[in-house]
């Protein structure tokens, strides 16, 4: 039986990301405004959340900006029980924590964030929700911490 070699080694890594075009605007509204703002296509009306630069049923360049609400409508969930390190805050993230594709208000599409719920008997396709912001803001999606069930409507 041949022994493997086991070499300990530790990287240190800094990533820095370009947010492109179509990202920017989108991204200086959540830090400036505690705005979520999406791109609406001149053909079918669809508004993309996160913005993109091209319409996916039209293949038409989107120009238009649109705000949409902070609340939104879960479909669909999952709880995550494996823990990982956050890569907007470098932090192990507690588990188990839950990952939702949420339809914000005036978007036709989803966003993928975190529930602060993890408790599956409160969790449900089609709860409603509202965006928890963190109070200071850097210009990254996770200037929104998660997102809460909304209890006032």
């Amino acid at each position: 039986m041949t022994e493997l070699l086991k070499i300990s080694h530790t990287m240190h890594l800094e990533w820095r990301y370009g947010v492109g075009a179509s990202f920017h605007e989108f991204i200086a509204a959540l830090r400036a405004r505690a705005q979520i703002l999406g791109r609406r296509c001149p053909g079918c009306q669809r508004v993309y959340l996160p913005p993109r630069p091209v319409c996916g049923n039209c293949y038409v360049e989107l120009r238009d900006w649109v705000e949409v609400r902070d609340t939104g409508t879960v479909r669909a969930f999952t709880i995550v029980h494996t823990p990982i390190i956050d890569p907007t805050t470098g932090a192990r993230r507690p588990s188990p924590y839950t990952m939702a594709l949420i339809q914000l208000d005036g978007a036709d599409t989803t966003l993928n964030h975190y529930l602060e719920a993890s408790d599956p008997t409160k969790l449900r396709i089609g709860m409603r929700v509202r965006a928890v912001w963190r109070a200071q803001r850097m210009g990254l999606l996770g200037d929104i911490s998660h997102f809460t069930e909304l209890t006032d409507e």
